[in-house]
């Protein structure tokens, strides 16, 4: 009989020492391995009067671009993620707001990249920052602000250090730039965008660089 309860606290020792080991040699947390920041525009409006927390949104690359592997991201790839807050102005509130965060990049031939990504900057659509009605593009209110510039896409690999440069003939944004460029009635600060109009509009078509973490 104590035998056989020797084996058995024998067992049970062996299998507590087993899960404390696989317990300690569980898989690391996700961590960056390259960081940058790219265009990307609206397929359709967002009004943070009509969204709510956790829905999903779905934006798409305004030009093309590689990443540090070699891998081509083509213009038109999906950027997939969320609205973190969404609120409209209402009696006695300074303002609205709209905060979103994504977390995919979809590549063609079905590869899926985690990421961690912010807005940065805010630029009107293409064909309207080329004509008079550049001012009234994606807010509620509408208005004017100085363009930015044009630059390449560019994320930077944060072991090589490398640039990953554009392979888009077409003119992209300033991927340098921060902050809402040519609209006004319409700020950013730290991903939030925030508008003294009744709620925060972006048309489709308006532009967003914004800011990943790629996790490895």
């Amino acid at each position: 009989m104590n035998r056989l309860l020797v084996v058995f606290l024998s067992i049970l020792l062996a299998a507590s020492l087993c899960f404390g080991q696989a317990a300690t040699t569980s898989a690391p947390a996700a961590t960056a391995v390259a960081h940058g920041a790219f265009p990307v525009k609206l397929a359709k409006t967002l009004d943070s009067s009509k969204l709510k927390q956790d829905d999903t949104i779905e934006v798409e690359t305004a030009g093309s671009f590689k990443l540090a592997d070699g891998t081509l991201v083509p213009k038109g790839s999906k950027v997939m993620g969320r609205v973190v807050l969404a609120t409209a102005r209402s009696k006695g509130d300074p303002e609205s707001q709209l905060t979103l965060a994504f977390s995919k990049l979809l590549i063609a031939g079905g590869k899926e990249l985690p990421v961690n990504g912010s807005v940065q900057a805010v630029f009107p659509p293409a064909e309207e920052s080329m004509g008079p009605n550049m001012a009234t593009a994606g807010t509620s209110q509408g208005g004017s602000g100085a363009g930015g510039s044009s630059a390449g896409v560019g994320l930077t690999n944060t072991k090589a250090g490398s640039n990953m440069e554009t392979t888009s003939s077409q003119p992209v944004v300033d991927t340098k730039a921060t902050g809402v460029q040519g609209m006004h009635d319409l700020s950013l600060d730290n991903g939030v965008l925030s508008s003294k109009g009744k709620n925060v509009k972006l048309n489709g078509g308006v532009r967003l660089v914004i800011r990943v973490d790629i996790m490895g």
